[in-house]
């Protein structure tokens, strides 16, 4: 399908553009300036859309595409849900929204469904409803940042260093994922964060750390 991608960073839009077309994509366009993404948006006419616009609101960028004659599905990539981004979900303004820490299968999942006239959210607990996957998405974003540095074999210690906390803290945390995957010990972590699509089997192959 055809891709638009913005992202502020634009390190992150460019690798992410690089391993969607390897799936097979065609990437249209990809930028870190949203202004850029809406006024080129007509002429590259993208199928969806993959942003995260922090500074520039999501949701108007979302609300403008929305106004195009042909205008594509669009699908938040974020670590950070705005406000007014649920009430722009249950709209159709934004047809996905995915959280950066869940593995990219997801997002390849969730362009899939929502080219396919689905509304998708992965990684996030939609405020109101009850969703199968709720013991995932109650973890919280630091600790999915925990997580995925443990499916990646890092100490107690580097893990600490790494966020600027105390090796107590990062034991906290281990432990409230442990409770909330329903797995005990972190040999069991890296397993159950697959099969809950947070990371990649190919991590997990590499023995931990990433490749």
């Amino acid at each position: 399908m055809r891709l638009a991608i913005c992202d502020e960073q634009w390190l992150f839009s460019s690798v992410l553009s690089t391993a969607l077309a390897q799936q097979g994509h065609e990437v249209v366009l990809t930028t870190d300036e949203p202004a850029v993404l809406m006024s080129r948006a007509t002429e590259s006419r993208p199928d969806i859309c993959v942003i995260d616009v922090v500074e520039t609101y999501a949701v108007a960028v979302a609300g403008f595409l929305a106004g195009l004659d042909d205008p594509p599905a669009v699908v938040l990539l974020t670590d950070v849900c705005q406000d007014g981004v649920w009430e722009a979900y249950e709209q159709g303004l934004i047809r996905g929204v995915v959280n950066k820490a869940c593995a990219f299968p997801v997002l390849m999942n969730t362009l899939d469904r929502v080219a396919g006239g689905e509304r998708v959210s992965e990684g996030w607990q939609i405020p109101g409803q009850r969703q199968d996957h709720g013991v995932v998405d109650a973890l919280t974003g630091r600790e999915l940042e925990v997580l995925r540095l443990v499916v990646r074999g890092h100490s107690t210690q580097e893990m600490a260093d790494r966020l600027g906390v105390s090796r107590h803290t990062v034991r906290t945390h281990v432990q409230q994922i442990l409770r909330k995957l329903g797995v005990h010990g972190r040999g069991k972590i890296a397993r159950a964060a697959e099969a809950a699509g947070l990371v990649d089997a190919a991590v997990l192959s590499s023995g931990g750390r990433p490749v």
